[in-house]
């Protein structure tokens, strides 16, 4: 068993959460209930003393009457006698009627007297009171028997005093039209209510215990489900750096959601293994057309100095053949055949120098290559290499540009031959525009070359980079071809795009004839990625 039973009785707390959860809302509906029958019980024993008042003054009328006018009216003090006389014969009236009540006691109250007459307690339990309201209640009833006689209306009040509470009705009394004093009936309800109280008191219990042991189990749900949660995150991360790692199966939803993200895992791994089977397959079919087309494009390139060679080589073996039949002078060899057949030979070995670094175009060791101070030493060379250009340079670089790992020949070739092609696009009197930047995002330094030349066909643009391709008249077309793939074997891209405001990096610009949309859509861009690493790439 885990920690408070969390693994294996996960659906045994569920289920007793549910219960307490049902427990506290019936509990809360259940001390609703009792404190809605606390009023309940106030307000109905209001309505029984009312009632009770008026019966008792209906009851009362009938001998009022004669005793107040033969015992009690107009006497400031009454003697003893005649108050037993006149309380014998009203307190028959006033127990008639509470004999039908249950624990009510009333009787009447005289104001000219100030005295209570008729007062009766039929169905109170024992100890009962001697005669009278009982002193602690004595000033209370007569205070609101006052306040009728003053306002000349039934009155209903609540009264309490440690530890009665009681509901208190008084009506006034006339006889022959003259307000003489008020009928009195109470009720004690702190039984009723202490009852009613205990039954709140036990429902407050039972709902809080409720609520705190739900409570408990919600943290202990919750903290089961966030280490859940946890493990699966933990897990996802795992996925990110070990594609054969699988998330831990659990019972429940979260063993359906980790289910799921392995199968799905598992497809997507064998997805990207069948990927990667067609594009090794695609790769040697693509590298068996190119060796096609290079090794098409090498014998066309070889055949024509080889037969100029050989053409040499067949008119100077004539002309020995007839050297020695005596027939011409023993001069064979001419200075203009030597240096064609020299050219031609010295073509083929250029040629096979570009094939040999088309097909290694790296080589070991890398080195630390600083990006800025290269394209500064070859803008330089540049200048001397083509003495019949006017060639300025405008340079937009990036100044704390990180360095790269490479080999510095190759990516030296790379630089010098997009040099060349922006120079060779170019007008005699032409500007360059150089750029560098490096954005840590992606990791990778930025190198633009722009010229504003005549641009470079939409429709040539997919066949720019393939072996033997070229658009000038003596080109072999092996430039970029082997610059891409320098530019590959370093894990970096190399492409070209068409200028506008957005990608233009023009600053400045010297021609002040052309117009503004010539100035940013001119030309151009030649666009290297390298990729920045603190480690040199194998």
């Amino acid at each position: 068993m885990n920690f408070l039973g969390i693994q294996k009785n996960q659906k045994i707390i569920l289920i007793a959460a549910f219960v307490i959860l049902f427990i506290t809302i019936a509990s809360f509906y259940l001390y609703r209930g009792v404190l809605r029958s606390e009023k309940e019980i106030i307000e109905d024993n209001k309505n029984i003393t009312q009632t009770a008042v008026k019966k008792v003054l209906a009851e009362a009328e009938k001998d009022l009457t004669p005793v107040w006018t033969e015992y009690l009216e107009g006497k400031d003090k009454i003697t003893k006698q005649d108050e037993r006389v006149a309380d014998s014969l009203l307190s028959k009236d006033v127990k008639n009627v509470l004999r039908n009540f249950h624990r009510l006691e009333g009787g009447l109250y005289f104001y000219e007297l100030d005295e209570f007459i008729g007062y009766s307690f039929p169905t109170i339990e024992d100890p009962k009171p001697a005669f009278g309201p009982p002193p602690r209640s004595y000033n209370i009833i007569r205070e609101q028997a006052r306040k009728t006689i003053q306002k000349d209306t039934l009155l209903t009040e609540l009264h309490q005093f440690d530890p009665a509470i009681f509901p208190l009705s008084t009506i006034p009394i006339y006889v022959d039209g003259k307000l003489i004093g008020a009928a009195w009936a109470r009720i004690h309800i702190e039984r009723k209510l202490a009852a009613s109280q205990n039954i709140q008191s036990g429902t407050f219990f039972l709902t809080s215990g409720a609520i705190l042991l739900g409570l408990f189990f919600t943290v202990l749900i919750v903290w089961g489900l966030r280490k859940r949660v946890q493990e699966i995150k933990e897990g996802l991360s795992k996925m990110k750096y070990d594609p054969s790692h699988r998330l831990k199966e659990y019972r429940g939803a979260f063993g359906v959601i980790s289910k799921a993200i392995n199968e799905m895992t598992d497809a997507q791994q064998e997805e990207q293994e069948k990927r990667k089977k067609l594009e090794k397959e695609l790769f040697q079919k693509e590298k068996m057309a190119t060796l096609g087309n290079l090794i098409a494009g090498t014998a066309h390139e070889i055949n024509t100095p080889i037969s100029i060679i050989k053409t040499r080589i067949q008119i100077w073996e004539r002309k020995l053949s007839k050297i020695k039949n005596g027939q011409e002078s023993p001069s064979v060899v001419s200075d203009k055949s030597l240096k064609l057949v020299h050219n031609e030979i010295e073509r083929v070995s250029k040629l096979i120098k570009r094939l040999l670094l088309f097909s290694k175009p790296t080589v070991d060791p890398h080195q630390k290559i600083d990006v800025n101070s290269l394209l500064d030493e070859k803008s330089d060379w540049l200048k001397e290499a083509y003495p019949t250009h006017d060639i300025t340079f405008q340079k937009d670089f990036q100044e704390d540009l990180p360095s790269i790992f490479g080999n510095k020949e190759s990516i030296e070739h790379v630089l010098t031959n997009v040099l060349k092609n922006a120079v060779e696009a170019s007008p005699e009197i032409c500007q360059i525009v150089l750029s560098t930047s490096y954005k840590q995002m992606n990791d990778f330094l930025t190198v633009k070359v722009r010229d504003f030349g005549s641009g470079m066909p939409e429709k040539i643009k997919p066949k720019i980079f393939d072996p033997f391709f070229s658009t000038k008249p003596n080109g072999t077309g092996l430039g970029l071809s082997i610059c891409n793939e320098i530019v590959k074997t370093h894990k970096g891209s190399i492409y070209f795009e068409k200028p506008d405001k957005e990608n233009s990096i023009l600053e400045t610009w010297d021609d002040n004839t052309d117009t503004e949309q010539v100035k940013f859509t001119r030309g151009t861009i030649c666009v290297i990625k390298l990729p920045v690493s603190d480690q040199p790439t194998n």
